[in-house]
């Protein structure tokens, strides 16, 4: 933004401001560039008004949710961060029956974490999304990306998502109108890159609270024995290749253990960078390119990154 445009929305802006913002704040990687602004949104109206003043004013925006999935690149983000709270991260159940089978009608604000949603549906004993405990990230960061894990992804218990288009209008998409496969996320017929998903309603069983309890502890107890702890990471950095694993193309390329900066191919899963304490986003993207590049010249598979990595103008929700 310039000057004028940050005087301007500073002047309309009711709530607070947190100006030329350090993202390694708001990333699990913990390291990113500077954003010009970073602002709370609280509920549906003030997000839908808040987008109308961007496109008078033609400030770039870009929605994160729990930054487990972006790197803001070194040269930072030209425009406004915003980040969903409030009652964008609500959890409401709606009890009904479908085909003789007591379900339930989970509606879900996307900036709630994907951690409470499992955590809240095991604890009311609904069945459905236990193999996404340990994932971390918002819902509709997790949506958008159609995550999952254990050969499931999110978009089997979809039942609709609600966005709000870059103009600020509000539109309901039920899920035979999406498009969802792996770690892909489109509309058959809208344009999908500019709108933020502001809720997604999944369709949940009733079950017996000790057998969802011990799935999401079985779950669980897989992921952390597999992946790096105690260190900053996004998860998995690189896309699976078809037919193939990352981690195992990334592993027999003999790059397990090597760094770029303070950025390394984690020794206990090589689909992990992870950050040894201060690593620059232009450590990551090195060490991204690195493994691309050694991969694509040992195997010839191109790895694409799961990571978002924004340089420069970018809009949407992450």
């Amino acid at each position: 933004m310039n000057q004028k445009q940050r005087d301007q929305f500073a002047s309309w802006w009711q709530g607070r401001i947190e100006w030329d913002v350090d993202m390694g704040r708001y990333s699990t990687l913990r390291a990113g560039g500077l954003a010009d602004a970073l602002v709370e949104v609280r509920d549906v109206d003030e997000l839908c008004c808040l987008l109308k003043k961007f496109a008078e004013l033609k400030i770039n925006f870009l929605v994160i949710g729990r930054g487990s999935n972006i790197l803001i690149a070194e040269q930072g983000y030209p425009g406004v961060i915003l980040r969903l709270l409030g009652t964008l991260k609500s959890i409401t159940f709606r009890d009904g029956t479908e085909e003789g089978k007591e379900i339930v009608r989970v509606e879900v604000g996307a900036g709630c974490s994907m951690a409470a949603l499992v955590s809240r549906c095991s604890e009311m004993a609904l069945s459905g999304l236990e193999y996404m405990v340990g994932i971390p990230g918002s819902v509709g960061g997790a949506v958008r990306m159609n995550a999952g894990a254990w050969g499931h992804d999110i978009g089997e218990r979809l039942l609709e998502i609600e966005c709000v288009d870059a103009c600020g209008s509000l539109v309901t998409i039920p899920v035979a109108e999406l498009q969802l496969s792996y770690r892909s996320f489109a509309s058959k017929n809208r344009e999908t890159g500019w709108m933020i998903i502001t809720s997604a309603t999944f369709i949940l069983t009733a079950d017996n609270r000790e057998q969802v309890s011990g799935r999401c502890s079985r779950y669980l107890a897989r992921r952390q024995g597999r992946q790096p702890t105690g260190v900053a990471s996004a998860g998995s950095f690189f896309k699976n290749p078809q037919g193939d694993y990352a981690g195992r193309l990334i592993e027999a390329a003999g790059l397990k253990g090597v760094c770029c900066g303070q950025a390394m191919v984690s020794p206990d899963h090589a689909n992990f960078i992870v950050n040894n304490g201060r690593a620059t986003a232009g450590d990551i993207v090195e060490l991204m390119q690195l493994v691309q590049e050694r991969v694509l010249q040992q195997f010839g598979v191109r790895l694409e990154p799961e990571v978002q990595i924004i340089q420069g103008v970018a809009g949407g929700c992450i």
